[in-house]
Formats: C-alpha cells, structure tokens, sequence
C-alpha cells in the first residue's frame, strides 16, 4: 500500500491511501487547484480514485468536496450525522451504507471507528488490501482502549499530534477556546500522541505520521521531539526501530511505500 498525506492542518486536510487496484481520499477540505497540483507533484492521477471517505463534517475536512466531486464524478462515504454539515452537491455523491460496520471498496476492507471529538460524529478509518494495513485517527480529544484496539497492528499509523500543552496554555486563545482544545473532545496533544506512539511501536507498528499540528500552539520540531524522546526512553530508536514522519499544512508530503 502507499500513503501520501496532501495537507494537515486547521486550514485543510486531505491524505491518499492505494493499494494495488484502489485509490481513497481521505477528507478534503483544500481547494480543488491546490489539490490537482499537489497531487500531480505525487504522481498521483486523481481520475483513478475510487472513493473519498469523510472523517467528519468540520470545514477543514470537507470543503474541498464538493468541487472535487463535482469534477470528478467520485462516490462519498461518511456517516449519516455528518451528512448535516455537508451541502446539496456533495450529498448527491453520498453512499447510503452504514458507517458502523466495516465494508469493501476494491480490494481495500474500510473499517470505521469512532473517535470523541465536538463534531456530529468523528471517525477514523483503519484501511487493509489484506496485506498491510494504514489507519488514521485525527481530532480526537483523548486516547481510550477502544480507539487503540483499531489502530494496533497497523503497519502505519497516522496520529494527531495537535498541540504542546505549554504552548497551548500559555499563548493567546481565549480561555474557552484552550478549554475545548484540552478537553476529551478536543485535540490531543504531543505528549498523549508520543506515549501511544510507544506503545504502538511496542505492539509492532513501524511507520507513525504525526497530524493536525496546530499552527500557534505547535511546531514540527516539537512534536518530533516530543514522540523521538519518548521512543528512546524506552529503548526504541526513531530511524530504526522506527519512523516518524510529520504531515504539514502547506507541503506535501512523501510518499510512503509499504512492502
């Protein structure tokens, strides 16, 4: 399988999971000229995806969509309490199938799994061809058992990684602004994403792509650091026990082949 991450971030998020005969998007909430470009850059050819699946109905997910579809001509699939954030010409490329049970597109086997955040419902996809499997989980305010039974055994992890907590704290949002950010529906921080990080290695994942950095209350570099320092605690070396890579906003980046 390969993974490409186009954007991550409060201003647009989009990433490309393919197998070997099936192409997904991820969210899109870039616009359709910055989406076309990067892609080509990737080598990705747009007209072979075969499905966009929504992770919930925040406009840094989604409003890229109705463009791209429109164009496109490309079968959505979200769940039914996101569909109230959604505008008449993506609804009329919505699937109507139940979002609670896992499904097929291709050769890929599509299985969602809620994650708590203030949105009508938020989820992570967990996408296997039978061989490897990716999973991502953005925008969720907090880690539970339940969540880290769908991202275990993935070959490839794509975690948020939103916030330093210092940072958050101490930097010019308004108090309940920090609340929301801080709270179990909210984001969840570098030092919750490194520590899961961790025990994912542990348990046998390899590859980590760390997500939806906050622009004012994060930088690459800290949420690097944060995970890198946390893995060599523990005797896990980044580079080679393994390998962490960050998704940004304004830069593609590259592609991640998974043998």
């Amino acid at each position: 399988m390969d993974f490409v991450n186009i954007a991550s971030g409060s201003k647009g998020n989009c990433t490309v999971v393919s197998s070997n005969n099936t192409t997904l998007l991820i969210d899109d909430g870039i616009n359709i000229r910055t989406l076309e470009e990067r892609a080509r850059l990737s080598n990705i050819d747009l007209r072979n995806v075969n499905a966009l699946l929504i992770t919930h109905e925040h406009c840094d997910h989604i409003k890229g969509i109705a463009s791209f579809v429109s164009k496109y001509h490309i079968p959505v699939y979200c769940h039914s309490e996101s569909r109230y954030g959604l505008d008449s010409k993506t609804l009329a490329y919505v699937q109507d199938n139940d979002m609670d049970l896992p499904f097929e597109i291709g050769d890929i086997t599509v299985k969602p799994f809620r994650l708590p955040h203030d949105s009508n419902y938020n989820l992570g996809y967990r996408l296997s061809d039978g061989k490897k499997t990716v999973t991502i989980a953005t925008d969720l305010g907090c880690m539970n058992d339940a969540i880290f039974a769908n991202l275990e055994k993935s070959d490839l992890v794509m975690l948020e990684s939103n916030h330093d907590i210092q940072m958050l704290k101490n930097g010019s949002y308004p108090f309940l602004l920090k609340q929301r950010i801080l709270g179990k529906n909210g984001h969840l921080s570098n030092d919750e994403c490194a520590d899961t990080v961790l025990k994912l290695s542990k348990a046998g994942t390899k590859h980590f792509v760390l997500a939806h950095l906050s622009q004012d209350n994060n930088t690459p570099e800290l949420a690097f650091e944060c995970t890198e320092k946390t893995l060599d605690k523990q005797g896990v070396k980044e580079g080679i026990d393994a390998y962490v890579d960050i998704a940004l906003q304004f830069r593609t980046m590259q592609k991640i082949h998974l043998e």
